[in-house]
């Protein structure tokens, strides 16, 4: 059974809970980001009972360290910048932002199934190149619509082209 249960949407700006958009604006406006009209993909995140005899028995969760039952995860395609939003009861809502030219992106976690078992995780991407003492990573988990390869290809497409302008 999987860690998660992801189903991955494209939608309009407009159409995200507000206390989201809220917090979305907020971000961009303090980085003097224009939102305009960008594309958004959100993606819900479930995280089930654990399968395991004794997880049930201790009513624990396919990933007892996460916090919340499922969350959202938003990815925003601005001209220039991505955006993720991670929202949850319980973990709150937070926003991370990265210029496309400084970002990279894979397909995968980006770690190895031997060393994390939600690395065997069969959609989603990680993006690298947020700042700090070392470059920092983000995962993005999927589901398995259609509209989830077209994020994974719209962010890939995108950061390719901030990179190589006129190519």
């Amino acid at each position: 059974m999987p860690i998660y249960l992801r189903h991955t949407q494209e939608v309009r700006l407009a159409e995200l809970p507000d206390h989201i958009r809220k917090k979305l604006t907020e971000h961009a406006e303090s980085r003097q980001i224009v939102l305009g009209n960008p594309r958004v993909w959100v993606t819900r995140s479930q995280n089930p009972p654990a399968s395991s005899a004794f997880g049930k028995l201790l009513r624990r969760r396919a990933n007892p360290v996460d916090p919340d039952e499922e969350h959202y995860t938003v990815v925003l395609l601005h001209p220039t910048q991505i955006l993720v939003v991670t929202d949850g009861a319980k973990r709150g809502t937070a926003v991370l932002s990265l210029p496309l030219a400084q970002a990279s992106v894979d397909f995968g976690t980006g770690l190895s199934a031997t060393l994390n078992p939600a690395a065997a995780e069969a959609g989603g991407f990680t993006i690298t190149g947020f700042p700090g003492e070392q470059a920092g990573s983000f995962y993005v988990g999927l589901g398995p619509e259609v509209a989830a390869v077209e994020c994974f290809s719209a962010v890939q497409s995108a950061i390719t082209a901030a990179k190589n302008p006129g190519a």
